[in-house]
């Protein structure tokens, strides 16, 4: 009777543990990355009872039926149930969760915590913050795109990106008719900039072309600057038909000053960047091309325009500083053929122009001359000018991405996820938080989305994975089990008195 009192006890104890479990995991349901926990028993140890059975020696070294009673029940362990949580959306980009294995990185400067509780917020420092002032930690990108040290994630609200020079424009022209309005007797395949003039009200009147092509280019400050490609017919061979093109700036890069910052009355040659033809057979076709660039800035003397120098097959000319290919779907893969000194020396003479050669490339795309489609023009560059934070966004692999007033993103983080050998070794800490100890074993911090990671949901927090309808069930088990124990303590109580009133008697 006396072992009945302690086993009963034993089960008072083990069964209020139990619903101290199960009601912890009741007051967290809707704590926001909450895993739910469920506690396992395990019988005390056992002794044997002499009478309770026989000894049979039907075989040799063979006996069974010896008789064992418990001693009561224990709580074996309490376990953390890793499940996913449902996702719950949210307006804030900084609200993120983790679907599938794995945890954030939070830090106090001291120590290093992991948490499945995505509820970031940035403090006055741009910080990203837990609620109760934990920084979360990840890898800034440098400028030049490579990932540095592990630090905690800053943004700055007012961050600006600087801005980048064109290096490359992509032209991709139907110009459709060989018309030839400005005429140059000496010089027919620089016509366009014999006639240029940068102190007119138009550089160019509206005759002298059969059609043009605005451009913003940005030089190497990122600086926006308004840049026109003029085209207009030039004569050619029997065979192939030949367009001469005018590059030229505008007034914002024309314009000079002297060294105490007055401005400078304006040549007729200020802003001419580029001057060429464009070579096409008589389907339409781009074959080639030729191009120069002026070696003094403003010149219109012949003397002074050079080939163009060559960057991967493509003609290269200077806005105020940034270097640019041009483009117009074909390049000059074995360099200029046959370039003169400088287009002083064509005249009016096709064959001095510099040539491409046979091996020329010829991209998808390219410029054509097809008399049958309407004139038409567009282009591409690679510049930008300077930009204001606006916006960011969390890419699934846990990248951090600024979208900036220039149009450009840029990649400013990257958030890993961490994952244990073992999570049911992990320590918690309250507050959402677990620590790595020991038991849990290596931990590896990796890209989101990637082997056994998983992915990062923005604007989105994982809720808590426990499951009420579960917890109530358990409630009532375990308040059954502690009432029914707590029967056999009074049961065996009376039944002690019983026999003490005997000894009495």
């Amino acid at each position: 009777m006396n072992s009945a009192l302690y086993i009963g006890a034993t089960g008072m104890k083990g069964l209020s543990q139990g619903m101290q479990v199960t009601t912890n995991n009741l007051a967290n349901v809707s704590t926001i990355g909450y895993k739910q926990q469920s506690i396992l028993f395990s019988d005390l140890i056992y002794t044997g009872q002499a009478g309770m059975g026989e000894w049979w020696n039907n075989q040799e070294d063979s006996r069974v039926a010896l008789g064992q009673t418990g001693k009561g029940v224990q709580v074996d362990t309490v376990r953390t149930i890793f499940t996913q949580g449902a996702m719950e959306s949210s307006n804030t980009v900084t609200d993120m969760a983790i679907n599938g294995k794995g945890f954030f990185q939070v830090t106090d400067g001291v120590s290093l915590y992991y948490t499945r509780a995505g509820d970031f917020r940035p403090d006055n420092e741009g910080v990203w913050r837990t609620p109760t002032g934990l920084a979360l930690n990840g890898y800034k990108y440098n400028e030049d795109g490579s990932l540095g040290g592990l630090q905690e994630v800053r943004i700055d609200k007012f961050g600006v990106m600087p801005g980048k020079g064109t290096a490359r424009v992509d032209l991709t022209m139907n110009l459709n008719s060989g018309q030839d309005n400005a005429v140059s007797e000496d010089n027919p395949y620089f016509s366009l900039l014999n006639l240029y003039d940068a102190t007119a009200s138009r550089p160019l009147s509206s005759g002298s072309y059969n059609y043009s092509q605005g451009m913003t280019l940005y030089d190497a400050d990122g600086n926006a600057h308004t840049v026109t490609a003029y085209f207009d017919g030039a004569p050619g061979g029997a065979s192939d038909s030949m367009i001469e093109f005018l590059i030229a700036a505008g007034a914002s890069a024309a314009g000079k000053t002297d060294a105490d910052g007055n401005a400078l009355e304006p040549s007729p040659g200020d802003g001419l960047l580029m001057s060429g033809v464009l070579q096409f057979d008589a389907s339409g076709r781009l074959t080639g091309m030729s191009a120069f660039t002026p070696a003094a800035a403003g010149s219109k003397d012949l003397a002074d325009w050079q080939p163009a120098e060559l960057n991967g097959g493509l003609p290269q000319l200077t806005l105020d500083g940034a270097t640019m290919a041009v483009n117009f779907g074909i390049s000059a893969a074995g360099g200029w053929r046959n370039a003169p000194a400088s287009a002083a020396d064509v005249g009016t003479d096709q064959a001095r122009l510099p040539s491409m050669g046979t091996d020329a490339v010829r991209a998808e795309g390219a410029s054509t001359l097809y008399n049958s489609s309407a004139p038409r023009g567009a282009y591409a560059q690679d510049g930008y000018g300077e930009g204001i934070l606006s916006t960011v966004a969390v890419k699934t692999d846990g990248t951090v991405v600024g979208r900036y007033s220039n149009g450009q993103d840029q990649n400013l983080w990257q958030i890993p996820v961490c994952r244990f050998v073992s999570e049911d070794g992990l320590r918690r800490e309250g507050g959402n938080l677990f620590a790595a100890t020991a038991e849990a074993g290596q931990m590896d911090m990796g890209v989101a989305g990637t082997e056994n990671y998983g992915s990062v949901n923005a604007y989105n927090i994982e809720v808590s994975n426990v499951d009420m309808a579960t917890e109530m069930v358990n409630m009532i088990i375990t308040q059954r089990g502690f009432q029914s124990n707590s029967k056999v303590v009074t049961t065996a109580d009376q039944m002690l008195q019983k026999a003490m009133e005997l000894k009495r008697g």
